[in-house]
């Protein structure tokens, strides 16, 4: 387990939600893969990433509550919301109806839709529909693990292939390259980001929408969290959009503005 910087590096205490410390501070444990580049990874020996710089800032402007952020294993970030042990998960988290029913959400903190990677010759992938078929890989538990299940479920005669592996997206993507998986579900920022730093030349992005969609990421917050909790977060993501901290982050971590729309924060 390794914690942010300038939070203590230890594990979170079972198994109280939130403690009390002696300095009236209430300790809050947030749980990341650390390996989502550009969201949740280490350089130089410390966690960073688009999702990590968010949460600091957020917490710089919360004085009564002490963060510290812990690194799991992705499937672990919901297990650990589950049963108490982590208040707040963020790893480019995104929504769906049965995420919705288990967490609390915060206000959208990026505007980041899912798109399919194939190959570049591949010319018959424009949505789900077309997925039958395909050889899709993913890790267990994220949002297109969730897409390519569910139509599968709709689609009993015409499914894709889901191969599920312990993988990083990166090694997909060399998988997708040379033939071994067809397609891969992802954020557009992860897509895009990983296509140019690793120059993979024979791969595309492809936009796709849903029934329902939301291009928006998250922080998930335990259902068991106090609701002054929830309330103090969403109040920090609309100030420090409005001060330009959500987009220094963005520009810095992302290479650009890929900040929710100004609507999406006045909920």
């Amino acid at each position: 387990m390794v914690a942010a910087a300038g939070c203590a590096n230890q594990p979170a205490a079972d198994p109280a939600p939130q403690t009390k410390e002696t300095d009236e501070q209430t300790t809050v444990v947030a749980a990341t893969s650390g390996v989502s580049n550009p969201f949740s990874y280490e350089k130089d020996g410390q966690l960073t990433g688009y999702d990590v710089e968010v949460l600091k800032a957020i917490f710089e402007g919360l004085p009564e509550y002490k963060l510290e952020i812990e690194i799991i294993e992705f499937e672990g970030i919901l297990n650990g919301l589950d049963n108490g042990r982590y208040q707040l998960g963020v790893n480019n988290f995104s929504s769906n109806p049965e995420r919705r029913e288990k967490y609390n959400f915060s206000l959208p903190v990026i505007e980041n839709a899912n798109v399919f990677v194939v190959r570049k010759d591949d010319e018959t992938l424009k949505s789900l529909e077309d997925l039958a078929g395909y050889k899709a890989v993913t890790e267990v538990g994220n949002s297109g693990a969730t897409l390519l299940e569910n139509y599968n479920k709709e689609n009993p005669d015409a499914q894709a292939e889901i191969i599920y592996t312990d993988e990083n997206f990166v090694k997909q993507f060399e998988g997708i390259e040379a033939g071994q998986y067809d397609v891969r579900i992802i954020s557009r920022i992860s897509a895009e980001k990983a296509i140019q730093e690793h120059g993979f030349t024979n791969l595309k992005v492809v936009p796709f929408s849903s029934a329902n969609s939301d291009p928006g990421s998250y922080i998930l917050l335990a259902k068991s969290t106090d609701s002054s909790l929830y309330d103090a977060v969403n109040k920090r993501i609309k100030e420090i959009y409005e001060d330009g901290t959500l987009l220094k982050i963005s520009e810095e971590q992302l290479g650009g503005n890929y900040l929710p729309k100004e609507e999406l924060l006045e909920q």
